[in-house]
């Protein structure tokens, strides 16, 4: 490994989801930060032409890899078509796949890769069907042979990926996630509704979020408090049975938002009062910071990495019903509490800045 941190002169970043997502969002975070470090940085990523993300493609520097999904065969078969966009990259300039499918993509090439794993929870939480789980751990045994540099979102998922993906730790690197506070702040013009209070979620809708741990506390709560309503923002919902919960504890103060678009997501925390979090796993954990980066007092539960990066900022919540009512109807009933929480959110998140996750974003490029 070098002995002097250099940013690379030329990059490619390849990313294997569309900018609503996470790792999407991430990919795009990071192709801006390296330029604005003066490093050439060429992004390929996901393209549809009719999807929400395609005005990102007005940028130079983003390329496009159009693809075919085949159904249930999509995980399967995109790093094909991520590996035909890459394949051509001069074989002494790193690329850096996000998440394991762009990595198997360059795993195939002859250059220095550099792999955003995020976490490997996918190795010890039931998500996927074993084809799937099977195809991910064999990924992540060819970067292992390979001895690929690796790079987690947190001290926690690093912990996770020595005990469960049997990593050699020297090539683990912890890149903590970062925030864009020019897309996630305070902004004390957005009058709340002072007759209503609003508690929000936000993130995916998958099992692993566990929003019913949400859904029952709220049965509880509304009927206590008739003023509380609960907005869930989230793609599809339709899609989840969280509806038909819903439905079936005979919740009325509940609105399922769908997908919040970017520009107006800054808008929906602001509005709102309290912020609650649910996920069984996180191997970082976003929403709960761009909560506290609006100043919203924030509960989660501490599946995973949440204990560590929620940290001090939020109250972190058992999984349990009765807990998760007790911590709830606390900050409806005490609104100075809600305040001091809020305050401590809005200092904590301000250590996730972007300076401090490219420090050990650039280890990882240097260890070639």
């Amino acid at each position: 490994m070098k002995n002097s941190m250099q940013i690379p002169s030329d990059i490619t970043l390849a990313c294997c989801q569309h900018f609503n997502s996470g790792i999407g969002r991430y990919s795009y975070m990071l192709g801006e930060s390296l330029r604005e470090l003066k490093s050439n940085v060429k992004l390929y990523k996901v393209y549809k032409p009719n999807h929400t993300d395609v005005d990102y493609h007005k940028h130079k520097w983003i390329k496009k890899i159009p693809y075919r999904s085949f159904r249930g065969l999509h995980s399967y078969i995109l790093p094909y078509f991520i590996h035909q966009k890459i394949k051509s990259t001069p074989k002494d300039q790193i690329i850096h796949g996000h998440w394991f499918l762009s990595g198997l993509a360059a795993s195939y090439t002859p250059n220095p890769v550099v792999v955003t794993m995020h976490d490997v929870s996918l190795l010890h939480i039931t998500e996927a069907d074993k084809w799937f789980t099977g195809y991910y751990k064999w990924a992540i045994n060819r970067f292992k042979e390979r001895r690929t540099p690796i790079i987690v979102v947190s001290n926690n998922a690093k912990m996770d990926t020595i005990k469960y993906a049997n990593y050699p730790e020297e090539l683990i690197y912890v890149s903590k996630g970062f925030l864009n506070f020019n897309q996630f702040f305070y902004d004390d013009t957005v009058i709340k509704d002072k007759d209503k209070f609003t508690i929000i979620y936000t993130g995916g809708l998958g099992g692993r979020k566990n929003v019913g741990l949400l859904l029952h506390a709220m049965k509880v709560i509304e009927k206590k408090y008739p003023h509380v309503f609960l907005k869930i923002a989230g793609a599809h919902p339709e899609y989840t049975n969280y509806p038909a919960i819903a439905k079936e504890l005979g919740l009325q103060n509940i609105e399922f938002s769908g997908f919040i678009p970017d520009e107006k997501l800054n808008q929906f925390y602001n509005e709102a009062d309290l912020f609650v979090f649910t996920s069984l796993y996180e191997g970082f954990g976003y929403t709960p910071l761009e909560a506290m980066a609006a100043k919203l007092p924030v509960i989660s539960t501490k599946g995973g990495s949440l204990t560590e990066i929620v940290g001090k900022g939020g109250t972190l919540v058992e999984y349990n019903v009765m807990d998760m009512i007790e911590k709830i109807t606390h900050y409806i009933e005490n609104e100075k509490e809600r305040k001091q929480q809020a305050e401590l959110g809005y200092e904590w998140v301000k250590q996730y800045t972007r300076k401090n996750s490219l420090e050990e974003t650039i280890k990882a490029y240097n260890f070639y």
